[in-house]
């Protein structure tokens, strides 16, 4: 890639070492723009979640951005935002928060280790235009969630004529959490194992987490399984997607009362299923890779400085 006009260079805060920056740091990388980790940009933050970058364009025009990865309002934030030359990009950002300040952009979703970008197209090799599945469905939750999720493994488990994987693992960082009941539990996979087991499933279950920030509708499992080439089902977005993403997954109501009727109708539509699965990957190929971010990212911070 040719730098054809401003130079740039991108700062983030030293020995930050979260996914989400490595990820973004990563997409300006494959664009041959030099990353620098300042000691001098602090790796501040509201409620551990919020990081700046400093997009640097030369001739002494800075634009920092933030960004982040929770689920909560914007007012929370606004105070980071002071003058026309901060943006701040949010992941998981409520349709209203743009309106409400036009400093505002949705992010695209990272996925949960830097692993993946080495995984992703051996995944893909595996899942594309594959005839035999190890299983129609798989559902493998920490329980760090409202309960969605446990319903959903106890409701799949309920569906004994189907090959599925469908269970609740308990986390260290989720001590203050009840234990999920021992007919639904199951021992963690191992990063890779997840991901290999998902691409060799006809359907796999993303939903919302939780934490301390309130559940998101995009997560990285929705990341993960759209670059493997995966078919996705989840309960409706509530926040921005961006692009034109078109029928990304099967959708159930929250409540799972059309839950069943839904997978079942899936899994009897090969077609349809596998239409859904490759335009899942174009839109990670689109949107989400990170290639795709940092030239977004910069773009909508101050122009782009580079030819895509």
């Amino acid at each position: 890639m040719q730098i054809n006009k401003r130079p740039l260079r991108v700062m983030f805060p030293a020995e930050c070492g979260k996914t989400k920056v490595d990820f973004l740091a990563h997409g300006f990388r494959l664009w041959g723009i030099p990353i620098i980790y300042s000691r001098a940009l602090r790796d501040e933050a509201i409620d551990g979640q919020l990081y700046p970058i400093v997009l640097d364009f030369g001739a002494g025009h800075h634009k920092k951005a933030w960004f982040d990865i929770t689920a909560s309002r914007y007012k929370k934030h606004l105070g980071k935002l002071e003058g026309k030359n901060t943006v701040y990009f949010k992941t998981h950002m409520a349709r209203m928060d743009r309106r409400k300040d036009p400093r505002y952009f949705p992010m695209p979703q990272a996925v949960s280790s830097m692993q993946y970008m080495n995984a992703y197209q051996d995944l893909r090799k595996l899942r594309t235009g594959r005839k035999e599945f190890l299983y129609d469905v798989l559902a493998v939750f920490v329980n760090s969630d409202d309960g969605l999720r446990q319903k959903v493994v106890q409701k799949l488990n309920e569906m004994t004529d189907l090959k599925i994987l469908a269970k609740m693992i308990s986390h260290p960082r989720l001590q203050d959490r009840p234990d999920p009941p021992p007919e639904i539990r199951g021992e963690k996979l191992r990063y890779f194992q997840h991901l290999k087991l998902q691409a060799m499933t006809k359907i796999c279950i993303a939903l919302p987490g939780a934490w301390k920030n309130g559940g998101a509708s995009i997560s990285f499992r929705h990341s993960e399984i759209w670059g493997m080439g995966g078919v996705v089902a989840s309960i409706r977005a509530g926040t921005v997607m961006l692009g034109d993403p078109g029928r990304l997954w099967i959708e159930f109501r929250k409540d799972l009362g059309d839950f069943e009727d839904k997978i079942r109708e899936a899994l009897q539509d090969d077609k349809g299923r596998e239409a859904m699965a490759r335009t899942g990957a174009k839109y990670w190929d689109a949107i989400h890779h990170p290639l795709k971010a940092a030239y977004y990212m910069a773009e909508e911070a101050g122009g782009t400085p580079w030819e895509k």
